[in-house]
């Protein structure tokens, strides 16, 4: 994160730091303003600015920045249109700020982010206003437009610093920092251990919400997909030696008549023929099975919406 927007947001948080000393930040302070945090929503939201502009050049943006380019419905549109960042999910999490309201613990500070006027976010709306006529405007740069403009600056600061984390076999991501450098918020880590032969990764119900995802290693998946597809094609291979005997030989036991239970008897036969020979054939290849599963290895990575 050695980056010059990393610094500038890196100084705006221990700013909003220091005033949470003088501050008793709760619920009931977030309508505070003042000059001082009316000038911090001001710079904040400078910076989201021109990091959006980078981001959506970053991102295959095309139009030139002297023709009206906008950080909101250019910028942040395109940005929305490829990580979803609307439902990107931010927590309060120092120590110092004392929320016990949800909607002020958990933050989505880029909703309506891509949207103008009376359609844009709280902080946006705040930051124009603040900006075109400040003495009028001044009780907008309060508290709660500063903390979600400085979560949003926070969100684009990753994706644009874009770092991966190696987790090596932590598989629940115990060991990976939610902060991931902030001293104010942190972020929501999508974990799926699932590992399958045709897909490369699954999604939870959470899964538009986080900022990051643990996955395991492209070699190490590879490794276990190439195994579990032998396995499957073992089974597949002795499920057609036997399921005609098998089929033949369970139905006589039966005293099914009717065609319509025999036709769902067979398939019933067949599905629990599978079953069984995948149990076997994994009992057989069990400790290579083992081994594969053993060499897997974990990253955490940006959500960008690649699966």
């Amino acid at each position: 994160m050695n980056n010059f927007y990393w610094t500038v947001y890196k100084n705006l948080e221990k700013e909003l730091t220091d005033l949470s000393n003088l501050i008793h930040i709760d619920d009931e302070q977030l309508g505070i303003y003042s000059i001082k945090i009316a000038e911090l929503l001001l710079r904040t939201s400078v910076e989201i600015e021109s990091i959006s502009k980078t981001l959506y050049y970053q991102n295959g943006g095309t139009k030139p920045d002297d023709i009206n380019l906008f950080f909101d419905t250019d910028c942040l549109d395109l940005l929305e249109s490829k990580f979803l960042l609307s439902k990107k999910q931010v927590q309060v999490s120092a120590t110092n700020f004392y929320f016990t309201l949800p909607e002020n613990q958990i933050l989505t500070p880029l909703k309506k982010a891509n949207k103008r006027g009376t359609s844009s976010s709280d902080w946006q709306k705040a930051y124009q206003a603040v900006k075109h006529n400040r003495v009028k405007s001044l009780s907008k740069g309060n508290l709660k437009n500063l903390i979600r403009a400085l979560s949003a600056l926070y969100i684009l600061n990753l994706y644009l610093n874009d770092n991966v984390y190696q987790l090596d076999k932590d598989s629940s991501g115990v060991n990976f920092d939610s902060n991931v450098g902030s001293s104010i918020f942190s972020i929501k880590l999508h974990i799926n251990q699932t590992i399958s032969v045709n897909q490369d990764y699954s999604k939870n119900k959470d899964f538009d919400e986080c900022v990051y995802l643990l996955k395991a290693t492209e070699d190490t998946r590879n490794a276990v997909q190439q195994k579990l597809k032998e396995l499957n094609e073992k089974t597949i291979e002795r499920t057609k030696t036997n399921l005609l005997e098998e089929i033949t030989k369970r139905l006589a036991e039966t005293q099914i008549t009717n065609q319509d239970e025999v036709n769902e008897k067979i398939k019933s036969i067949s599905e629990q023929i599978n079953i069984d020979n995948m149990i076997q054939v994994a009992r057989e290849n069990g400790q290579a099975l083992k081994i594969t599963f053993d060499g897997l290895r974990y990253e955490a990575i940006l959500n960008k919406h690649q699966y």
